[in-house]
């Protein structure tokens, strides 16, 4: 299956709270519907999650809701439910900005 938008690495900390679970973790790649963590809880398929993550600009990320689609030991995928446009915005200006800092690949003249 193809992702409609673009995964892009990352290392930011992140706090996430299910029902009784509070967690922390680092949000290993990120992208305009969702992010992969590493938590400190195993969990589940199917919960419901909030999430706050640390970015280096500016406060946390605040993920309303977003649900845990796959999970694999302590990593786990969430698809984001709801955020609000601020922060969605944040989110997509963060994943340009790192697009636009990494190095272009070197292509040698023939």
């Amino acid at each position: 299956m193809l992702r409609p938008y673009r995964r892009i690495p990352s290392w930011y900390g992140s706090y996430y709270l299910s029902g009784s679970v509070i967690g922390k973790g680092v949000v290993m790649n990120v992208s305009c519907t969702g992010l992969r963590v590493l938590g400190d809880h195993s969990l589940k398929p199917g919960t419901d999650v909030s999430i706050r993550v640390t970015v280096d600009n500016g406060p946390p990320l605040e993920i309303s809701r977003a649900s845990v689609r796959w999970v694999k030991e302590y990593e786990f995928g969430l698809k984001i439910d709801q955020i609000t446009s601020q922060t969605a915005n944040r989110l997509v200006r963060l994943i340009h900005d790192s697009i636009d800092a990494r190095p272009s690949p070197v292509r040698e003249n023939a």
